[in-house]
């Protein structure tokens, strides 16, 4: 057994970090919920041509961080890399690709083979929405102020930017613009380098690089390739935002890492975080659906790092309600009936049922330790008055209430 360990990159999660993340994921869900979006699960295992085709052959993820293998038919597979693509090719296989609008959330493990940093995995966990069906800039500041509700309900401070990409054809232009750019420098870039931009010259905007910062810094912005309409587009978004009162920054070199979008991009970042600082990141694709063999719809949408989100959260759940022991083992049964009484009642409620052989003094401090804020000790008293004493651990006080006071006291 001594040679069993984690693989590298994905770690084992317990107390404190799951504790996080299960309370990102909790908030995650009811803020999606209460906009109306729908949960829509997915596999984790796709075949590789998905992603070749969304994502795009030239990117980072395909070139170097996609999990792949051959199954035992020799078709070639892969670990889920994002949620996008696998949502909308399940669009697609289902025959969920109607005019009705229609809005999706999705939560789950992702995979990329990448050197394992803070803020960066192997397995790593996303949370995110799908709008589907509407092409206005209404809907994409519906999934911003989704998006902003989230980091609102978490307490997390960011700074949100945006971009407009435009449609395929002005994207068209700009690549072309880049890559003679690009091509006119040539000598400036390692050979490796500058055939990756060559392929893809749109991720020299967004490059870690200082050296190609520098570089394209003199190139000329997607805003200038823009037609009269979409910069319409554009300033609706915006003036939509300032209306709703969700700040941000225009950011020209904005472009994300999937070669799927088109129009209004975002990031919402983290300053803590360093390099890996976003948190949130999504917007518009508007021809993946066709590209992948469905109807023209448009879409919008955007993914949340779980585990970016649960490494700076401050906030945490709610303190445990109540620590139910006993003083003699004949106490047990009665405490466990009392128990589910308890949690029938509502099952929000996290009450501990303790079934070890500590004495009651170490019941009470395991108790507090646990995080519990009510604890009550069952003995031969409490089973024949029905009255239980009750120690408020945060406070330190002790009151004795009957079952139906108790049940005030948990639930109001």
């Amino acid at each position: 057994m001594s040679d069993l360990k984690t693989i590298r990159g994905m770690p084992d999660l317990y107390n404190e970090s799951i504790e996080a993340i299960s309370l990102v994921e909790k908030i995650c869900t009811k803020v999606f919920k209460s906009f109306n979006y729908q949960e829509f699960r997915t596999p984790i295992i796709e075949s590789k041509s998905l992603f070749q085709r969304s994502v795009g052959e030239s990117s980072d993820i395909i070139q170097k961080e996609v999990y792949e293998f051959e199954d035992r038919n020799g078709e070639l597979l892969c670990l889920r890399p994002e949620g996008t693509a696998g949502l909308v090719r399940a669009l697609i296989t289902n025959g969920i690709t109607n005019d009705e609008i229609k809005k999706f959330y999705y939560l789950g493990p992702m995979f990329r083979y990448e050197r394992p940093q803070k803020g960066r995995k192997r397995q790593f966990f996303q949370a995110g929405v799908e709008l589907i069906g509407d092409n206005s800039p209404k809907s994409d500041v519906e999934i911003i102020s989704i998006a902003s509700a989230i980091l609102d309900e978490l307490d997390v401070k960011t700074k949100l930017e945006i971009n407009y990409l435009g449609n395929s054809a002005s994207l068209g232009k700009y690549r072309d613009y880049l890559r003679d750019f690009i091509a006119e420098r040539e000598n400036q870039f390692e050979a490796s380098l500058f055939e990756r931009l060559n392929k893809n010259p749109m991720r020299a905007l967004d490059s870690k690089d200082d050296s190609v910062k520098k570089i394209i810094s003199s190139a000329k912005n997607i805003s200038e390739f823009l037609n009269n309409e979409e910069v319409k587009i554009f300033e609706e978004t915006q003036s939509l935002l300032n209306e709703i009162g969700i700040n941000y920054e225009v950011n020209k070199n904005l472009v994300r890492g999937m070669d799927y979008y088109t129009g209004t991009v975002f990031e919402f970042t983290v300053e803590s975080l360093g390099a890996q600082n976003a948190v949130i990141g999504g917007g518009r694709y508007d021809d993946l659906i066709k590209e992948l063999g469905g109807r023209q719809l448009a879409a919008t949408g955007f993914a949340l790092g779980i585990d970016r989100l649960a490494e700076v959260i401050t906030k945490r759940s709610k303190p445990k309600d109540l620590f139910i022991g006993f003083a003699e083992d004949k106490a047990i049964g009665y405490a466990q009936k009392i128990g589910n009484k308890i949690r029938k009642l509502n099952r929000e409620l996290v009450v501990e049922n303790y079934l070890g052989n500590a004495n009651v003094t170490k019941q009470l401090k395991k108790a507090n330790s646990q995080g519990f804020k009510f604890v009550m000790i069952i003995g031969q008293e409490e089973q024949k008055t029905g009255n239980y004493r009750i120690k408020n651990l945060s406070e330190g006080k002790e009151f004795i209430l009957d079952e139906k006071g108790l049940k005030e006291l948990l639930i109001g």
